[in-house]
């Protein structure tokens, strides 16, 4: 029987034919379909048939199985096959409240009395609809993810918590692989767009019978019910893999560089395994996934007969280390996804600063000499240049790819007087290359400054503070540079007077450099005052800075208390190396 636009199908059941005319000609009218039954047991063998109703008009005085009997079997019937109950009116030619009362207490949604009017007969169906109808839109919301409309985590849980203990079947964790850029570079709104999109696929790709959810952020669980057979979790998962990079390039544009994908740990199950075990054993599998490179797919199965339980070894220390080690460390540089470089690349940064090594950013930047150069020529390029990189540089520097153009670097315990030699080599591995006529490379290259704080403070007790105090520009850039260089916050004043007036009003820098030739106050006079502002054992650690050659002077200086001295022109790593000193023989004596 053809459905009607509304969608709404009734099922009539009484034993009585003219009333199941009438009803049903009543509700033809009202462009309802509808379907009569005329006892309660037919009803049962309709709904076990796999049919189902929007709603059941139900007689309840009728023989071998009454009204209450029926609405009894039905529920049960309902509650083993996990569904919905389905609303139920009775229908009564009966004014007994003690009656009503009971039907209502059984969950029956109104009464009509026999004989049936036609105007509250619809009335009553379009109220109990509406509201049935509301309600279902509360209880989907409240299920689904808004973003995705799939079911939402608390949801899937409930559902699968029931499932994998009665059905058999596989379940599989799946995770977008190096989803996060696609936020950071093109922002959260293409990143719901591509999450919905991968939404999508799943649901067109498995069954309806399928429970399909989103477990949290770029996680997502399948249940494939009653499946059995590797290869087609494996076959979903290589064509999920096709078909997400597809709409990713839709979405975000094709000269997209992120290398975006699906891992999946998958789980069987006989239909006697708990949830929480075979969610425990699919994501062990994932961890795996992801550690041997992404993109694809690890099945468990338990091999136990299904009375004995599962016992699993305890991991251990070099099970660990085997997940999470590189599988193969070679002697070229790490080349990383945007977002391995950007983790690995803040802890860099947080390690130099707390030891205060020397490290370089650098960044290269493909320029093609034809303008009308083709994506796919310079994608080529790319690819050709960022493996020179690789094999050029050592084991322990870092690169990542940002665009179709560009090539970062981190390259750790590099010193200026290194670094052009780092890029030379660079470069003439590249002029080798017969494509390196093609196009031009700049090169853009600076210290990690740690006096900048990318993490929103400043002076940080772990980063030194330098004062340098001297009348001469020149000596306060270079002392500015080559300290700056090397891990430390350096801040340069011109005059004697100024130094006092800071340490007066509190500031208390980790080490002064102080120059002993100064206009109206020089260094001697200026350390003595300085000592006489600061209180026993609390010595700001002094290293005088002088042209002169006269051993006198340094004699009084070191009388006065000065830590060292060094000589003009400063020679870069004399200075790094005296002050490195000095700040860790303070460290020592406190």
């Amino acid at each position: 029987m053809k459905k009607s636009e509304l969608n709404r199908h009734i099922v009539i059941v009484d034993d009585d034919s003219s009333i199941r005319r009438i009803t049903g000609s009543i509700l033809t009218d009202a462009g309802m379909d509808f379907t009569p039954l005329e006892s309660g047991s037919s009803l049962i063998t309709y709904f076990e048939e796999g049919n189902t109703a929007d709603l059941i008009l139900l007689d309840i005085l009728m023989p071998e199985m009454d009204g209450f009997d029926t609405l009894r079997a039905l529920r049960k019937l309902e509650k083993k096959k996990h569904e919905a109950e389905t609303p139920v009116i009775f229908l009564t030619g009966d004014e007994d409240k003690a009656m009503e009362a009971k039907g209502f207490s059984m969950g029956a949604m109104d009464f009509i009395r026999k004989p049936i009017d036609d105007e509250i007969l619809l009335l009553r169906i379009d109220n109990i609809l509406s509201r049935q109808n509301q309600i279902r839109l509360l209880s989907e919301r409240s299920r689904t993810d808004l973003l995705t409309g799939l079911l939402n985590k608390t949801s899937t849980e409930t559902s699968l918590e029931t499932v994998c203990e009665s059905e058999p079947g596989i379940l599989l964790v799946l995770d977008l692989d190096n989803f996060k850029p696609v936020n950071d570079i093109y922002g959260h709104d293409a990143g719901d767009k591509v999450l919905t999109a991968f939404a999508n696929l799943l649901k067109n790709s498995f069954r309806s019978q399928d429970i399909i959810g989103r477990f949290g952020g770029d996680e997502f669980i399948v249940f494939l019910r009653n499946a059995d057979q590797e290869k087609i979790v494996l076959q979903y998962v290589r064509q999920l893999n096709e078909r997400f990079l597809k709409e990713a390039f839709r979405i975000l544009g094709n000269d997209m560089n992120i290398p975006l994908g699906v891992s999946c740990g998958a789980a069987f199950t006989n239909g006697d395994t708990k949830f929480e075990t075979l969610f425990q054993e699919a994501d062990r599998e994932l961890l795996r996934v992801k550690q041997a490179g992404k993109h694809g797919c690890r099945i468990w199965r338990d091999s136990s007969s299904a009375d004995k339980p599962v016992i699993r070894q305890e991991t251990n220390l070099h099970e660990l280390k085997l997940i999470l080690e590189e599988r193969n460390t070679g002697k070229d540089a790490l080349w990383l996804s945007q977002e391995d470089f950007g983790n690995i690349y803040r802890y860099m940064i947080r390690y130099f600063r707390r030891y205060h090594e020397n490290a370089y950013r650098l960044l290269f930047s493909v320029i093609p000499e034809d303008a009308d150069m083709s994506e796919d020529t310079l994608h080529t390029v790319m690819d050709r240049f960022g493996e020179i990189l690789k094999c050029t540089l050592r084991n322990s520097d870092i690169m990542m790819k940002c665009d179709s153009s560009h090539f970062l670097l981190l390259l750790p315990n590099v010193v200026p007087a290194d670094i052009d030699r780092v890029t030379d080599r660079i470069s003439y591995e590249w002029d080798k290359d017969e494509k390196s006529r093609i196009v031009r490379i700049q090169c853009e290259k600076e210290p990690v400054s740690f006096d900048e704080e990318t993490d929103g403070t400043s002076g940080r007790a772990d980063v030194p503070w330098i004062l340098v105090v001297d009348d001469s520009v020149s000596t306060l850039k270079m002392a500015g540079t080559v300290l700056s260089e090397a891990g430390m916050r350096v801040t340069g004043i011109n005059s004697a007077k100024a130094l006092l007036d800071r340490i007066s009003n509190g500031e208390k820098p980790d080490l002064i450099l102080l120059d002993i030739m100064m206009p109206k106050m020089d260094g001697f006079e200026a350390m003595k005052r300085l000592r006489s502002l600061e209180r026993k054992g609390e010595e700001i650690p002094v290293i005088f800075l002088t042209d002169s050659e006269e051993k006198e002077s340094e004699t009084i200086g070191l009388t006065l208390g000065a830590t060292d001295f060094v000589k003009k022109p400063i020679v870069p790593e004399v200075l790094r190396i005296r002050v490195e000193r000095a700040l860790i023989f303070n460290r020592r004596r406190r």
